[in-house]
């Protein structure tokens, strides 16, 4: 996952709450002082009995957990726009004094995790990457064989986006597998996976007619 796709989240978890207002994403702003066009990852506004509130809602994509000088960072970009308030989004918390700093400038913190902003943006989204747990497997290359005796092979498979390893979940004897790239495994049952660049394929077990397939 990159920054880019962590906001996109962010907007999309603010966007399935009902009733909260009007979302905006990836919006310029100007500067009440200098008129310049400030961006603002997420804005939301609510309107009601003649009156308007203005959100500023700014997604953190940091390894650490955010520091005081990024809570102070926002604050500064929600008054410099004219906001009401200021909520920050993260994926790995913040330091005491973070918190302490927007406690008392009643700036929200909250928490979302790699894998639930994941769980918003990918719909084919399987799992977290066990190889490189940086982002996650999409299950993508399921499929089935039916053979002329009339047994049937089924599977469920997928690559991580990041590291391409793939994982397979070979519902003939039951057991998942990783195979990284440029390497093959075969399974229990004697079924051969191969993970290239171009993807997943499998070569079947005992007869020599049944072909190698792209999954």
């Amino acid at each position: 996952m990159n920054w880019q796709e962590y906001q996109e989240a962010v907007a999309c978890l603010y966007e399935q709450a009902e009733g909260i207002g009007e979302i905006q994403r990836n919006v310029l702003v100007p500067d009440r002082v200098t008129g310049q066009r400030r961006q603002i990852d997420v804005l939301l506004t609510i309107k009601g009995k003649g009156h308007e509130l203005l959100i500023v809602i700014d997604a953190k994509f940091h390894a650490d957990p955010i520091d005081v000088k990024v809570v102070e960072e926002v604050l500064s970009l929600t008054m410099a726009v004219g906001a009401n308030k200021a909520v920050i989004v993260a994926p790995n918390g913040w330091t005491k004094p973070a918190e302490a700093k927007a406690q008392f400038e009643s700036c929200d913190l909250r928490i979302l995790s790699v894998e639930e902003a994941l769980d918003l943006i990918v719909p084919d989204k399987w799992s977290m990457c066990e190889s490189c747990n940086q982002d996650c497997v999409v299950l993508d290359q399921d499929g089935m064989a039916q053979f002329d005796s009339g047994q049937i092979i089924w599977w469920l498979a997928g690559r991580c986006r990041n590291c391409k390893v793939a994982f397979v979940w070979c519902q003939d004897c039951g057991v998942q597998y990783s195979v990284s790239v440029e390497d093959s495994v075969t399974c229990d049952c004697g079924h051969n996976w191969f993970n290239t660049d171009e993807g997943l394929s499998v070569q079947f077990y005992a007869e020599e007619e049944h072909d190698e397939q792209d999954c």
